[in-house]
């Protein structure tokens, strides 16, 4: 564990957050709301922690890969983490879809948020290097 980036996981997960923030609670909100069934009634705080517990798994998990890996760099994180998403996180993420019959008209809306996520916790988690330069 000692090849994670702890600062570019710290960092890492407050973008993903406010990324989240502002793209299901501005952006998409009323449309994911109505696709998900979802209401602000029964919306609650421990979703809000779960969501938080979840992207700090998915950050642990990214750096630990882009440590193993040596991925180095905002662009190739970035490349790295899309590969990564489309890989595992998309991958997975169809199963909803497939056998659990979710609305469809989610997959851009969650799929999109996802490969976001992953794009830019690839690039910070690879390119934040402090103390050292980072590779382009």
């Amino acid at each position: 564990m000692k090849s994670i980036n702890w600062i570019g996981v710290v960092v890492a997960l407050i973008v993903g957050q406010a990324l989240g923030f502002g793209w299901y609670g501005f952006l998409f909100a009323e449309k994911w709301m109505a696709l998900s069934g979802v209401t602000a009634e029964s919306a609650n705080s421990m979703g809000m922690v779960w969501g938080v517990v979840q992207n700090l798994v998915i950050v642990v998990g990214l750096a630990w890969l882009v440590g193993k890996t040596g991925t180095n760099g905002y662009v190739n994180g970035a490349i790295f983490g899309a590969l990564v998403c489309a890989f595992f996180g998309l991958g997975t993420m169809a199963l909803r879809f497939i056998y659990g019959h979710d609305n469809t008209g989610l997959i851009p809306i969650d799929g999109g948020y996802m490969l976001l996520q992953y794009i830019l916790s690839g690039a910070i988690l690879a390119g934040l290097k402090l103390g050292k330069p980072a590779a382009a």
